[in-house]
């Protein structure tokens, strides 16, 4: 503990934000100012939830005894490099980094097209997944296991209030809806994988309304797509029960009965929540394998998702 030290965060992306969240609610008591510098607005939002008090929009200024905790953005790892470099500059105390997915691993520390180099590392860089290692050896000499801080920060900031659900549809159809979480995979894998968010979203609505069931559907976008991205597919199954909106994703979750995705960040608080929860992966020619679900949570046919959805409604 290092009550002379400030703390202070960046974050790119939703999970990146997400994960020094974690971080800086969890230890902020060991420091003697917390201040976080979001990216941008999505970033912004996280926090805004949860710490709103330690939000910063000046510049970063950095001293000697400061501790500097960062993200691993998986879409564009630049302005944490970018951070961990001025940082390092700086001679700061003390540099993390949390990396929240441990795919694509060597992609979250590109810096100027290339690796970060050996002079720039931070002093510690938290995985979550045991028995991690990279091929980059003078990175892996500073991985260390952590256990899943996200998780801990989630378990202690809901048990110590009451859910309140503010969003109609939830409030309407409390443990009765269906989630879809999208993402990104074609924009960064095209077809490599044989599918793709597309793919799983139109499989699910047909497959709904092939079955005639009524399930009210709640479409969570994730926080970086265009809002029109959906719209052919949206438009074309107009008459089933279907809204896509903004909301406070834990609250999403908690009140929900199932939840579709691929590999979401948020499938977490899907297992935190016990909420059955499976990755969709109809047409799949390779298997991605979801960092917080079992293989047997794969859905890879349409029999096996029509099957599902029966059982569970």
């Amino acid at each position: 503990m290092n009550l002379k030290s400030r703390l202070l965060v960046f974050a790119n992306d939703a999970a990146s934000a997400s994960v020094t969240l974690a971080y800086s609610y969890l230890y902020k008591d060991q420091y003697k100012e917390v201040l976080v510098f979001p990216y941008d607005d999505i970033a912004k939002n996280i926090y805004q939830e949860f710490i709103p008090n330690f939000i910063s929009d000046k510049k970063a200024v950095f001293h000697p005894t400061d501790t500097v905790v960062t993200g691993t953005s998986g879409i564009d790892p630049s302005y944490e490099m970018n951070v961990i470099v001025s940082a390092k500059n700086a001679q700061v105390s003390k540099i993390i980094v949390l990396v929240d997915n441990i795919i694509h691993f060597n992609m979250r520390f590109i810096y100027k097209n290339t690796i970060l180099p050996e002079k720039y590392l931070p002093n510690e860089i938290w995985v979550f997944q045991k028995n991690f290692t990279c091929n980059i050896e003078y990175l892996n000499k500073r991985i260390i296991y952590h256990n899943d801080i996200y998780t801990d920060f989630l378990n202690d900031f809901f048990n110590s209030r009451q859910l309140s659900n503010i969003h109609p549809f939830i409030e309407k159809n409390k443990n009765n809806y269906l989630v879809i979480l999208t993402e990104y995979i074609y924009d960064f894998y095209r077809l490599e994988y044989g599918f793709t968010e597309y793919d799983m979203l139109q499989y699910v609505l047909e497959e709904i309304d092939r079955s005639n069931i009524n399930i009210p559907i709640f479409l969570k976008l994730h926080p970086r797509e265009h809002k029109n991205k959906f719209n052919i597919i949206l438009r074309k199954y107009s008459h089933l029960n279907i809204i896509q909106d903004t909301c406070n994703i834990q609250e999403l979750i908690y009140s929900s009965k199932i939840i579709f995705g691929i590999n979401s960040s948020v499938f977490k608080e899907c297992v935190l929540f016990k909420k059955p929860t499976f990755s969709i992966q109809i047409g799949s020619k390779k298997v991605i394998t979801p960092s917080y679900l079992g293989k047997k949570f794969i859905i890879k046919t349409k029999q096996q998702l029509s099957l599902l959805l029966k059982n569970i409604y």
